[in-house]
């Protein structure tokens, strides 16, 4: 979702959330000009690798389906394993991870 936002922002000429975020926060903190954008860059790759990981670990008869789902809306597969995994715990899905 983060990915398809940000791109779909660009089309139409408008700035990323994360940089009016960083706008925002470095006008009250100047001496983190330029780290907010790192640190949020680093939190979007960690959650999209997170995502893509327990794609291929829980699907294994169909990962690139999973792998593409997950790359493109992270957050709704980690919301949808966190659901089938925690909440309906469906019997051997995903055995060994967590």
């Amino acid at each position: 979702m983060i990915l398809l936002n940000c791109a779909f922002n660009a089309q139409n000429g408008k700035k990323p959330m994360y940089e009016t975020f960083d706008n925002v926060v470095c006008q009250q903190f100047p001496a983190l000009q330029g780290w907010v954008g790192i640190f949020t860059s680093i939190f979007v790759i960690f959650i999209v690798i997170l995502a893509v990981i327990i794609a291929v670990r829980c699907n294994p008869e169909s990962p690139a389906a999973y792998v593409f789902l997950a790359l493109f809306f992270s957050e709704i597969y980690l919301i949808q394993f966190f659901i089938r995994k925690y909440i309906i715990q469906e019997k051997n899905y995903c055995k060994g991870l967590f």
